[in-house]
């Protein structure tokens, strides 16, 4: 395991996902199962740096770190996400607002 991590739920992520125009892998990611995100959570904690290596043209923020971390474990690979821009909140779904946070009692925060 990796010295860093970013810590996001499934929801979270598909959230993240629908802002960038990956509304298909957005209703796969609400399906992540709950003992697969620690994993996530260390490959987006590896590229959230200056050198992250991730087919961008604008700068790194955290929602784009988690899309890209739910993309590779939904289709074993990284490429430029569908919008680099977000997509205004106004527009969003319905079942993709209020992502609920991992809980910091999460036993899945010490695997």
């Amino acid at each position: 395991m990796g010295s860093t991590r970013v810590i996001f739920s499934a929801e979270q992520a598909a959230a993240h996902l629908w802002r960038y125009g990956e509304d298909e892998l957005a209703e796969r990611a609400l399906l992540i199962p709950d003992l697969d995100l620690p994993s996530l959570w260390d490959w987006a904690g590896e590229h959230w740096n200056v050198d992250h290596g991730l087919p961008l043209r604008t700068r790194l923020i955290l929602g784009k770190v988690t899309a890209f971390a739910a993309m590779h474990f939904l289709e074993g690979r990284t490429r430029p996400l569908a919008r680099e821009r977000r997509r205004p909140e106004k527009t969003m779904p319905e079942r993709f607002r209020n992502a609920p946070a991992v809980p910091p009692d999460s036993p899945l925060q010490w695997r």
